[in-house]
């Protein structure tokens, strides 16, 4: 019996580890509220005209320079490697990239929940700056355990400036 009970103890402290935390089908680490009050934010001040950087590494890396005029992309400039061969950036404004990226959040949520071969999960870490409550810099990081998987993608937005 006492054999018994120090296997059953070995399997549970095996068990525990770094990895995140997940259902039996995976998990989604994500700060809803936080991330829905900066985009309440972003939107009351109705900023209509801008410019910012973007860096990226999704599906490739590069960076371009987007112009915004009445709340839509009015011209962009690549510094560098255009993304696999895209002539429009992924986000053509900050009210774009926080559409997308809620989407996508959601859509992993989803994909997660119905992932039945293997363990899946999600990781997103966001910074917003401060003054005008854009996304400084997102980060997802997906992995799988018990299957082949994972990626991340990288958005740094920089030279932000009202026009």
């Amino acid at each position: 019996m006492k054999h018994i009970l120090s296997v059953f103890c070995l399997v549970l402290l095996s068990c525990s580890s770094s990895e995140p935390k997940s259902t039996d089908s995976g998990s989604s680490a994500y700060d809803e509220e936080k991330f829905k009050s900066e985009w309440d934010i972003w939107k009351d001040q109705d900023i209509k005209n801008y410019s910012f950087t973007l860096k990226a590494s999704i599906d490739g890396n590069y960076e371009v320079a987007i112009i915004v005029k009445n709340g839509i992309m009015d011209s962009f400039k690549y510094t560098g490697k255009t993304p696999n061969g895209d002539l429009e950036p992924e986000y053509t404004s900050i009210s774009d990239m926080y559409q997308k990226i809620y989407d996508n959040i959601k859509y992993d949520e989803i994909k997660i929940q119905e992932s039945s071969k293997c363990s899946r999960f999600a990781e997103y870490e966001t910074a917003y700056d401060q003054k005008f409550h854009y996304i400084k810099n997102f980060e997802a990081i997906y992995g799988a355990y018990g299957c082949e998987g994972g990626s991340n993608r990288k958005l740094t937005v920089s030279n932000f400036s009202k026009n």
